[in-house]
């Protein structure tokens, strides 16, 4: 299993229905190449996880490198993992928000902290990215 993890700065606002089509059409691409993974959208800043065959989530990160609604990217973390174990189970894309986006889709969790994207670490990111996916793979209750 092959891991990319990096962050990135939004060049515009992100919406609440914008980022529900963007997650729509990612989903739809990622679930095509059995790509999964988690999405995190905070104050203009997203860090996102993309899990699967190295050369699918190559092939998706670089669209994401060419895509103009991105600015400033840094990649955390390229690496690949003994076994086929997913940290992000089936989702082709879970997501995290700030501004209550997270109540429109199945797989959204409510983010809310004071953390700052864009100086996050890999160790600082995939910790995140973990809480993120134990939340929203708990059983609701």
């Amino acid at each position: 299993m092959y891991h990319l993890i990096y962050n990135s700065s939004a060049k515009h606002e992100f919406l609440p229905s914008y980022l529900k089509t963007l997650l729509m059409d990612a989903r739809l691409r990622n679930r095509e190449v059995n790509v999964t993974g988690i999405l995190v959208y905070y104050a203009g800043r997203f860090l996102q996880a993309l899990e699967g065959e190295q050369a699918a989530v190559e092939t998706i990160f670089s669209r994401i490198e060419k895509d103009a609604r991105h600015g400033d990217i840094r990649v955390l973390s390229r690496n690949a993992t003994v076994g086929k174990r997913r940290m992000f189970g089936d989702w082709s894309m879970a997501f995290a928000d700030t501004a209550g986006t997270a109540n429109i889709l199945k797989g959204f969790i409510d983010l809310k902290s004071g953390l700052s994207l864009a100086d996050l670490d890999e160790v600082q990111a995939l910790n995140i990215l973990k809480a993120c996916s134990q939340k929203a793979l708990a059983p609701a209750g």
